[in-house]
């Protein structure tokens, strides 16, 4: 009677010890590779949304009007996306056969978070954060988008009577991106005098 006690005993003792062994397994695995195990069960998606249309009208003091596009990285998960940069992966083209063509990058910039003064080059996100896509000025006959660093080859700055499509990279320390974000531009080079109305001339959207 007593040597069945003992053994019952050491059975359940047995097995005590097996489930406080892979409680602690357990732990280990997730103090090395809880990171990893949480991007895998619950990985972050993102999106990139275009802001304003119509853009953001801004007067400079030497008197000239400069209008900013802005572009929102918007998370769609409950997963904080650290160490977040968006860039310039590549670039195309509309030709007058109605083809895109891709435009050499030879070295991809970095779009810049905003506000451009006092935000990091590298930002986490937990719901959403706005950055910089590019500008016009009433002086200039070009569209300009706001990346660094900006080398004399670049060839992104897109001209009256123009459609360029730019393809932007997410990159983050816990975001895999599966493709890139394109977003096109055209511009017929005019500036209405009721700005409201840029929209219509100065053309943008996602693709």
């Amino acid at each position: 009677f007593i040597i069945t006690v003992m053994t019952k005993y050491e059975i359940w003792n047995l097995v005590l010890n097996a489930f406080i062994a892979v409680g602690l397994f357990g732990v280990v695995l997730i103090a090395l590779f809880g990171n990893w195990i949480r991007n895998k069960l619950f990985p972050a998606q993102l999106d990139i949304e275009i802001l304003d249309k119509n853009g953001e009208l801004t007067v400079m003091d030497n008197g000239h009007k400069v209008i900013y596009y802005h572009i929102h990285v918007v998370n769609k998960k409950p997963v904080v996306v650290k160490n977040c940069m968006l860039y310039l992966k590549s670039i195309q083209k509309l030709e007058a056969g109605g083809n895109f063509i891709d435009i050499p990058v030879s070295v991809t910039p970095r779009y810049i978070w905003s506000p451009a003064e006092t935000t990091p080059e590298a930002v986490d996100i937990i719901r959403s954060h706005t950055a910089d896509f590019g500008y016009v000025m009433d002086s200039s006959t070009v569209f300009k988008p706001t990346v660094t660093p900006i080398l004399k080859s670049f060839r992104g700055n897109l001209e009256h009577h123009e459609t360029f499509r730019y393809y932007i990279q997410i990159v983050a320390e816990n975001y895999n991106p599966k493709h890139l974000f394109g977003i096109e531009v055209t511009w017929d080079g005019l500036w209405p005098e009721d700005l409201g109305q840029m929209y219509k001339h100065l053309i943008i959207k996602r693709i």
